[in-house]
């Protein structure tokens, strides 16, 4: 058994040896790469040109980064899109139980729907109320049924749901911030690479994300994907306190003691260049610019006198793929092991984290997977690298145009020394120094007594100016460089806010939609790599929280939700991850934010939404948004229109009664004429009654007159008769 233990040991670090013979190299071009994205250049590179053959110049070659804005704003475009992630089944049995499950939430709904109807038809009856059971109820149900179809989210993938936006938002994992270092690592590179794995006490998920320099893989040519590559080693450069924190569990005291008698390292294939401040040599400065000569730089590895206590030593993990017959079955198992600089060898053997998907379950991959941006040729293609003669040339024409700046001289005129007054100084320094100063007050003098007196000027002048035009020359240089960048990245200057007062609404437009369109390869790119680094957390979820997970998930400002994943829903279940295209996304919410611009002038959208729209953080957000306030505008619109159209009908009723108000104005004027030609014939009337009351009161007056004279006469006339009988007149 012991034997055969050293049999197998001895062939896993036969594979390690090979492994790192084979696959580990120094990447120069990755690392000029990487130097030219930080604005860093080797400083003997234009060497020839500072010192122009020894009479040397008044600049130097400085580095003016001319690719790394494009990377950037692709890189922030991305980063500023939300990823809104959404997990599904695939696998054949959690389908058929989501079909169940889906299944049972209908029953039930539509049997607590039909209890309802039954309690109010029952209580309807009790009421002597009229039952009502028609199409209504038959309809509510059909709707009921549509939306559960439409809408139904089963356990299996709500457990999926939450346990990749948990690891999203996770301190532990710090996704975000290592997924944009791999997004700088794939547009530098045109390569990424990361590793997902159990923490080291197998409670949590660890997502580390590989530095494409010290990572090497063997790729398999029949598939895109790296993780499905025959092996792959990882190169680190460790303290030993580090190696003893990380492997010290696994290091038996052979391997304590060869630990301690190491040699350094870290030299070899170190990513960084050591720069002396100064040539030991010649003294001269190997460093120009500001900083020049007050560099300091750590010591080369040979000059460290310090203990080992803070040397590196290179570690390199070695995992490869082997398939092996078992139970009559080939199956497909990783191996894994570390080795420690030459002689120290950890070997853990066939990996234990091994997740295995149901539909192909003899099936595995490596535990570190990755996207490579590689032509037909299988070559990365990195931005930096093929721009970097542009930027040489881009640095160049900066170097000219401002040398040209630092020796460009001024207009005068030449000066014959020997014809300088003697009576300005003993020397001709002072001579010069006081014509000068004479000169500066308006007075040129000079001795018309001295021997060869003559104008102490010759010539015409001259004029060491440097013209415009020559500036100009190299600025459009410069520019056609920047040009021609952009046309490589797909970046254009309309999308890095390069945009001038002359350029049309329209250009700048169609200069972004063009640009998105050749970029879009990029992005398709991000979200690849995105979909795969969340399978893989969630395919290693299955391992490391097999007992569950509960955890709190930030909704939004101040909304949050607490969640458990129970193991038998995600556990036994072969999920796939969907993610939108992020340059639609990108140019959907570039069109909304235009578009909302026109709805605030048609007084479609309120200023208080466009600001929400404006800060959305999603795609989905946005439209929401700009839907609501839609909605919320046609609403009001729809009643402002029902609103009009009332006051519209009460403007004809107004009308109609306005138009009866003036034929009843009339009636009445023409009933006051009535009434007044009325009071004027009764007026009239009057006047001829008490006319004729008049006339009758006066005959009948004359009346009673006449009778009274005749009554007198009789009086009179029986006074007179003398007959005593006779005296009185009765009034008959």
């Amino acid at each position: 058994m012991i034997q055969e233990r050293n049999k197998e040991d001895q062939e896993l670090m036969e594979h390690i040896d090979r492994a790192i013979a084979e696959l580990v190299y120094e990447k120069t071009q990755l690392i000029k790469a990487y130097n030219y994205y930080y604005g860093k250049r080797d400083p003997e590179q234009f060497r020839h040109l500072e010192e122009n053959y020894g009479i040397g110049t008044p600049t130097s070659v400085e580095f003016i980064p001319l690719v790394r804005k494009h990377i950037d704003a692709l890189v922030g475009e991305y980063l500023s899109t939300p990823i809104k992630p959404k997990v599904s089944c695939k696998d054949k049995k959690t389908i058929t139980r989501i079909n169940e499950e889906k299944s049972s939430t209908i029953n039930s709904s539509v049997i607590a729907n039909l209890k309802t109807m039954l309690l109010k038809a029952i209580h309807s009856i009790a009421n002597n109320e009229e039952v009502q059971l028609g199409e209504d109820q038959e309809k509510s149900l059909e709707d009921l049924v549509e939306s559960i179809n439409r809408d139904f989210v089963s356990s299996y993938e709500m457990a999926g749901q939450n346990i990749v936006q948990y690891s999203m938002q996770s301190r532990d994992i710090d996704f975000l911030n290592k997924f944009k270092k791999l997004l700088i690592d794939l547009l530098v590179t045109g390569t990424m690479y990361y590793k997902v794995l159990p923490s080291s006490n197998g409670t949590n998920v660890c997502f580390k994300d590989l530095n494409p320099i010290n990572t090497f893989i063997d790729r398999n040519p029949n598939s895109p994907y790296l993780k499905d590559s025959a092996r792959a080693v990882i190169r680190e450069y460790l303290t030993k306190q580090q190696i003893l924190e990380a492997y010290g569990e696994l290091l038996t005291q052979d391997d304590l003691d060869c630990l301690e008698t190491l040699e350094d390292y870290s030299v070899d294939g170190s990513t960084t260049t050591y720069l002396r401040s100064y040539d030991s040599v010649t003294g001269n400065t190997i460093t120009d610019g500001v900083l020049g000569g007050f560099e300091i730089t750590p010591l080369l590895p040979f000059e460290r006198n310090t203990s080992k206590y803070f040397r590196l030593f290179p570690v390199y993990s070695v995992e490869y793929l082997k398939t092996e017959k078992e139970d009559g079955e080939y199956i497909t198992n990783r191996y894994e092991g570390v080795r420690i600089g030459t002689q120290i060898y950890i070997l853990t053997g066939k990996s234990k984290h091994i997740t295995r998907s149901i539909s192909n379950p003899n099936h595995c991959t490596l535990s570190i997977n990755g996207v490579f941006h590689c032509d037909r040729n299988t070559d990365p293609f990195s931005l930096i690298l093929a721009t970097a003669n542009l930027q040489d040339k881009f640095d160049v024409l900066h170097f000219y145009r401002d040398n040209l700046i630092a020796s460009s001289g001024t207009v005068g005129d030449w000066l014959d020394v020997a014809h300088l007054p003697k009576f300005l100084g003993s020397n001709v320094t002072e001579r010069l120094i006081k014509w000068e100063a004479y000169a500066k007050t308006g007075k040129k003098l000079y001795d018309s007594s001295q021997e060869g007196n003559v104008i102490n000027t010759a010539f015409n002048g001259f004029d060491d100016t440097i013209k415009v035009q020559a500036i100009q020359a190299i600025d459009l240089a410069i520019q056609r460089v920047e040009e021609t960048t952009s046309t490589i990245t797909g970046v254009f200057r309309e999308r890095i806010g390069g945009i001038e007062q002359r350029d049309a609404v329209t250009n700048v437009q169609v200069g972004i939609k063009n640009s998105a369109l050749v970029t879009k390869q990029y992005y398709q790119l991000m979200d690849l790599m995105t979909r795969e680094v969340l399978i893989d957390i969630l395919n290693l979820s299955k391992i490391v929280f097999k007992k569950g997970l509960s955890g709190t998930l930030i909704l939004g400002d101040s909304l949050k939700k607490v969640f458990t994943a129970l193991p038998e829903h995600y556990t036994f279940t072969d999920f796939d991850i969907h993610i939108a295209d992020s340059s639609e996304v990108i140019r959907e919410q570039e069109t909304i934010k235009q578009l909302s611009v026109e709805f605030i002038k048609a007084g479609l959208l309120d200023p208080a939404t466009a600001m929400e729209v404006i800060t959305a953080k999603g795609l989905t957000e946005m439209k929401d948004n700009v839907m609501k306030s839609l909605s919320k505008q046609k609403q009001e619109n729809n009643q402002l229109q029902q609103a009009s159209q009332q006051a519209q009908q009460l403007d004809a009723q107004l009308k109609q009664v306005s138009t009866e108000a003036q034929k009843l104005q009339q009636e009445v004027q023409r009933l006051n004429a009535e009434k007044l030609q009325l009071e004027k014939d009764k007026l009239n009337f009057e006047k001829e009654l008490q006319w004729f009351k008049a006339k009758s009161d006066s005959s009948f007056k004359e009346g009673q007159l006449s009778r009274d004279d005749k009554r007198i006469q009789l009086e009179a006339a029986q006074l007179l008769d003398n007959n005593p009988n006779n005296d009185e007149i009765k009034n008959s």
